[in-house]
């Protein structure tokens, strides 16, 4: 018996707030696909986004987004008043508009946050999570009082984190750093309180691990030595792909490059934390760009002549190949986890030194399906059944759009039709071909695909159960803006 999942990000689901959250929404739709027979619920990275609203761009490796909370647990927790709620409501649609959801709930958790230093002593909070907790606080502080687009433009004085400067901060802004501990506090309370939900349901919470973290993020400004930046905090290497499917000029991430060679044991520590700190709440974890723990792409910043700084390239293009020893790391890591609780997010360039180093360490990989048609029939029912087969991610066109795209000249277009031709009496199939191979049926003609296929589990972008186009893509990738804001505008 095959399992079945949804792919919906916490910030895509409807409500009456601007943007979804951790609130009783969540558990009404993962009562609803439960009741469709799915038992998988795969969401994006939780994580406080940084530039461009990405989940995959954090300013903090272990923070949870602010955005996400839900203003009808600070109600019914007694943390906002009635008038409070009732104000934060932002009218419905199937976009996020982070300005305005971003002012309504800093406000909403500045209410909800003083009513909760009320009652409870935080200092236990900040010490049992000091490692990341303080750095955190101190480096929001500082970003909205400079509001500056980098540290690295700070006074000297503030341009590090130490013990003495958390100390110093924490004199003359004691109660706004405790308020943003207390906003930490309620939103794992929240998420706590959701992933109980999900496993009393009975659905299992699939979570996603980000590889790279924000340039601009607390662990870069705190820890500057487990990255290549220089002495200044200028980035000296960079992270991205090479020319793939997604972009011909490669994808320039620009996320600062672990230093993996000189400070290994540090950065081994650094990613058992995060995944520790993920494991809490989520069943599984997509390791994102797991062929960046295998080898990294690393682009060097070319230095100016005339400043002697390095400058962030234009492309992706002239970057290498470099070695990351996370064979190590996940053998230290499977000490403490099953295989099956990681799975390998494969795609790229799939050389067979990645696949050796994934079926070694006995994580499941990934299939996609839009991109098997374009060289040829793909022989599905003969799919390993240790890859978890998906229609998209968030990184694709919904599958509506990929067919309405679809040149019809193209192998691709072809190889789909005709595959899809040589099933037009196959009885799985008689539910959705009634009106042939077209946009309005692509979608449910992919998911049948996938659920005949050979892989054990399928997962569904809600994009393509809802056959929604071009209008419900959540990601192009190598974009930095106008992403990551689509979200289900109707009631579930």
């Amino acid at each position: 018996m095959k399992q079945k999942g949804i792919l919906l990000h916490i910030s895509s689901l409807p409500g009456d707030f601007g943007i979804g959250d951790f609130g009783p929404t969540a558990l009404d739709f993962a009562t609803l696909i439960k009741e469709q027979g799915y038992e998988i619920w795969q969401i994006l990275p939780l994580n406080h986004p940084g530039y461009g609203n990405s989940p995959y761009n954090p300013i903090s490796a272990f923070a949870l987004n602010p955005l996400l909370v839900s203003p009808e647990l600070l109600y019914e927790a007694g943390l906002i008043d009635l008038p409070a709620l009732k104000n934060a409501r932002i009218p419905a649609s199937n976009r996020i508009h982070f300005e305005e959801v971003t002012r309504v709930k800093t406000k909403l958790l500045d209410q909800a946050a003083n009513a909760y230093l009320k009652r409870h002593d935080l200092d236990s909070f900040i010490q049992t999570n000091a490692a990341w907790l303080k750095p955190y606080i101190a480096f929001v502080l500082l970003d909205h009082l400079y509001d500056s687009p980098h540290w690295s433009s700070w006074p000297l004085q503030h341009r590090t984190y130490s013990e003495e400067l958390w100390q110093e901060l924490l004199h003359d802004f004691g109660h706004q750093m405790r308020i943003q501990a207390a906003i930490q506090a309620i939103l794992q309370e929240q998420l706590s309180a959701l992933s109980q939900g999900l496993k009393a349901i009975g659905i299992q919470l699939w979570g996603d691990l980000p590889i790279y973290l924000s340039y601009h993020s607390a662990e870069l400004w705190a820890h500057p030595e487990l990255f290549y930046l220089d002495e200044h905090g200028l980035r000296q290497r960079v992270a991205g792909v090479p020319p793939d499917a997604f972009s011909e000029d490669g994808q320039l991430w620009g996320n600062p490059i672990y230093r993996w060679d000189e400070k290994q044991n540090e950065v081994f520590q650094l990613f058992e934390q995060r995944i520790s700190a993920s494991m809490d709440y989520v069943e599984r974890l997509r390791l994102d760009h797991f062929i960046g723990y295998v080898n990294h792409w690393s682009i060097d910043c070319p230095v100016d002549p005339i400043t002697s700084e390095p400058q962030l390239p234009t492309d992706a293009k002239a970057g290498s190949w470099l070695p990351t020893p996370g064979e190590q790391l996940f053998e230290r890591l499977l000490q403490d986890y099953p295989a099956k609780r990681f799975i390998a997010e494969d795609l790229g360039i799939l050389t067979p030194n990645v696949c050796e180093v994934r079926d070694r360490l006995g994580f499941d990989g990934m299939i996609i399906l839009q991109f098997c048609w374009q060289d040829c029939h793909p022989d599905v029912e003969h799919f390993p059944a240790n890859r978890i087969i998906y229609t998209g991610t968030h990184d694709n066109p919904t599958t509506r759009q990929w067919f309405e795209e679809l040149d019809p000249e193209s192998q691709e277009y072809r190889h789909f039709i005709d595959y899809m031709q040589h099933r037009r009496e196959d009885p799985r199939f008689e539910n959705v071909m009634d009106e042939g191979t077209r946009a309005t049926n692509a979608a449910d003609l992919m998911m049948q695909v996938a659920i005949n296929s050979g892989c054990e589990t399928c997962i569904f972008p809600m994009q393509d159960l809802l056959n929604l186009g071009a209008e419900a893509r959540m990601n192009i990738p190598g974009t930095p803006l106008g992403n990551w804001e689509w979200r289900i505008e109707w009631e579930l």
